[in-house]
């Protein structure tokens, strides 16, 4: 009997095993050969063969004959690979998207079946697949890309590509089955700055600063920048985590544009969602994000030493209001479009009690003018320190003081639409700068000069070497080029390198000419960069525009914020609005030429002597006047900041009561209690200079007086607001000092 027992055990134990075994079988994915690679009339089809390919549980690689079956060992480094390595990389990708739910590969999915499809360029031979990196699908089944060699020699190519894969994989596995249609098809440019955003998330070192220090002061998603405008992703990510982010990708509608479908599925108001996208912004002034940031700040810093067009837009500049001191406006090219920002640094006075701000927008540019802003202080190790709360009216007066540790100061200001995204499939981002709402605005500003107005000893310091002050101006030049005396180059401008500079040229504002040769009367005005170029007569280079490797002449005139290369331009030809033209070589020599090239076609201009109110070049916004001073006038100065800055705590009592002992003080005030015999609950809250809360605390009526300990604030003015049980409340001013 008890053998008889053992028997069926040792029976039940195999069928058990052998269920399991089964289970383990139809749990592994299959491969997936592409149809192309099936077909011997093509040149990579007839090398296809089995002994050139290498599997892992979700991948399979594919190369030619041209490395043979022992690729790690070819002759030739280039095309050199270790295929296991290779698939030991992917597998790390494969998880690690897995685990910030990008990857679905839950039964039932052809993710779950079919293994990823690898396929190595340049093995093929002259007459085979050849190429860089590019990723999507094959036949519709799985997710697919062809990469060279040379891309997988860390893993931020693949991770780019292989994101690509997942996307044409989410629309073959989750909205087809859903009904949904394709991802995405008004706005392609989601597709690489997503795919940079994955490759982000595994490779921090991968991130690059110039895409959106350069091109901040457009419309998110704007196709100029199409790779590197991942920092909006990285935001959601660190404030949201990763899954509204595949959401995106998942929920879509087909022709949505990327933020009106983060706006829709996050369930925002309007005003919310503009709250959002400023928090966003915000964290640009000092690259906020987390485990990225310190790789951004990293190359922010490099490329202002060496990236003209880093140099140029990094900090965006106001114009000083002819005739005043204090008062500044940003240029309409230079204006945020909405959603974009500007980020100014503030350059504190330090006899100054507070750095304070009268923002006032031009509501009358167009219907959808708004803005949000607010101050960001930075620490002296580049990290941020502290945000000042969010504003959005059109007109206030704010107020910010850097503490203890902190170096820094800037104003960022964000367009933000009062009552939708105007960017959709009707007004894509291609139709570009004359189609594009911006948002300007002015501010008076005490206690602090911005960028570009300061002492000029002190602006684009890491240039001022090797050189002298032009005697002309007071502009500084380098001792390696030659500016004759008739020359004016202004106080903030700047001309280094191995420039060649005559006749009436005039070099103002913080316009930079480097390694250039001009003559006659040309003019480099406003935020202007001209770089490896030779102008003549009347040519002039304006506005926040940028010239590399032009020749201009004539009454030609490169302006708003446009960027030209390689290109001769003379007669009346005039390029702005955002156009790039960056031609290997053309020429043109009249008409206004605001609308934009296509970068993927390399046209040359229209040159068709359209003007500037031609139907393509005419601007959405309205024209708009200065304000006069009385409109930008403060009521806040440092003799009244106090009362002034009361009002903006919104003290019901709107009145300030100064019975706090002792005051100033080092620790310890004592506030007065209005009702000493109740029992009700106390509540105070102290705000700093700003106005913003930074302690809340809650305490029970003691005698007549409370005490509030302010030993572990930095030294400042701060107030006090005491309610009781929401009904009454009273503010207190006091000023900490050690």
């Amino acid at each position: 009997m008890a053998k008889l027992l053992i028997g069926l055990n040792h029976k039940l134990i195999l069928l058990v095993m052998a269920l399991a075994f089964q289970n383990i079988v139809c749990a592994q994915k299959v491969v997936y050969i592409p149809n192309y690679l099936k077909d011997l009339n093509n040149a990579d089809g007839k090398q296809f063969s089995w002994d050139k390919t290498y599997e892992t549980d979700n991948f399979i690689l594919i190369w030619g004959e041209t490395v043979g079956v022992d690729p790690k060992n070819y002759s030739d480094p280039d095309l050199q690979f270790d295929p296991v390595a290779v698939l030991d990389t992917m597998e790390y990708i494969y998880k690690k998207f897995k685990d910030n739910d990008f990857l679905d590969d839950s039964p039932g999915t052809n993710l779950s079946k079919y293994k990823i499809v690898i396929v190595m360029y340049n093995t093929w031979g002259p007459n085979g697949a050849q190429g860089f990196a590019n990723g999507g699908d094959v036949d519709g089944v799985i997710g697919a890309f062809w990469v060279h060699p040379n891309g997988f020699r860390d893993g931020g190519v693949a991770a780019h590509e292989f994101t690509h894969s997942l996307q044409a994989q989410n629309n073959i596995d989750y909205r087809a089955t859903h009904g949904l249609g394709g991802s995405w098809y008004n706005a392609g440019i989601f597709w690489e700055t997503h795919a940079n955003y994955m490759r982000n998330l595994l490779y921090p070192k991968a991130v690059g600063a110039w895409g959106m220090d350069v091109y901040h002061l457009e419309t998110w998603g704007d196709w100029k920048n199409t790779y590197e405008n991942y920092q909006l992703l990285m935001a959601i990510h660190l404030s949201e985590g990763p899954g509204i982010i595949s959401k995106l990708w998942r929920e879509s509608d087909s022709y949505e544009y990327p933020l009106q479908a983060y706006k829709r599925l996050s369930n925002y108001t309007q005003s919310q969602f503009n709250d959002s996208l400023f928090h966003y912004a915000r964290r640009m002034a000092t690259y906020d994000f987390d485990f990225w940031g310190k790789y951004f700040r990293d190359y922010r810093n490099n490329d202002l030493k060496s990236n003209w067009l880093s140099v140029q837009s990094t900090w965006n500049i106001l114009k000083a209001v002819e005739g005043s001191t204090n008062r500044y406006f940003m240029p309409i090219e230079q204006a945020p479009e909405e959603y974009a920002y500007n980020v100014i640094p503030l350059h504190v006075e330090s006899d100054s009690c507070a750095v304070i701000v009268k923002f006032k927008g031009h509501l009358e540019v167009n219907e959808h003018a708004g803005w949000r802003y607010g101050f960001v202080a930075e620490k002296t190790s580049g990290e941020v320190s502290r945000y000042s709360e969010t504003y959005n009216s059109d007109e206030k007066e704010i107020h910010f003081s850097l503490e203890s540790g902190e170096s820094k100061m800037y104003l960022v200001v964000m367009g933000a639409p009062k009552t939708n995204i105007t960017t959709n499939s009707n007004n894509d981002t291609w139709k570009g700068y004359p189609k594009h709402y911006r948002f300007p605005y002015e501010v008076s500003i005490l206690g602090a000069f911005p960028e570009g107005h300061q002492n000029p000893d002190l602006f684009r310091t890491n240039f001022r070497f090797d050189g002298h002050k032009h005697a002309n101006g007071g502009g500084w030049v380098s001792n390696s080029s030659n500016v004759e005396s008739s020359v004016f180059v202004g106080p903030h401008a700047m001309v280094l390198g191995n420039c060649s500079i005559s006749g009436n040229v005039v070099i103002d504002h913080t316009s930079i000419v480097v390694n250039a040769n001009l003559t006659d009367n040309v003019k480099v005005l406003d935020n202007g960069v001209v770089f490896n170029s030779d102008l003549s007569e009347n040519a002039e280079v304006r506005g926040h525009s940028y010239a590399e490797n032009v020749k201009m002449s004539g009454n030609s005139i490169i302006g708003m914020r446009a960027k030209v290369y390689n290109y001769t331009l003379s007669g009346t030809a005039e390029v702005g609005g955002d156009v790039i033209v960056y031609n290997e070589n053309g020429s043109c020599d009249n008409g206004v030429q605001y609308v934009l090239t296509n970068y993927y076609d390399n046209k040359l201009l229209d040159c068709d002597g359209k003007t500037a109110e031609s139907p393509q070049n005419k601007d959405v916004n309205n024209t708009y006047t200065q304000f006069g001073d009385s409109e930008m006038a403060m009521k806040c100065n440092c003799s009244n900041l106090p009362d002034c800055i009361t009002t903006a705590i919104h003290d019901t009592n709107q009145h300030l009561v100064d019975f706090a002992t002792p005051n100033p003080t080092s620790s310890w005030v004592s506030i007065p209690n209005s009702m000493p015999l109740s029992e009700k609950s106390i509540k105070y809250e102290i705000f700093n200079s700003t106005g913003m809360v930074i302690k809340t605390e809650f305490g029970s009526s003691q005698g007549s007086y409370l005490k509030i300990n302010l030993g572990d604030l930095n030294d400042g003015i701060y107030f006090i607001r005491c309610s009781e049980d929401g009904l009454y409340s009273k503010t207190y001013s006091v000023v900490k000092r050690n």
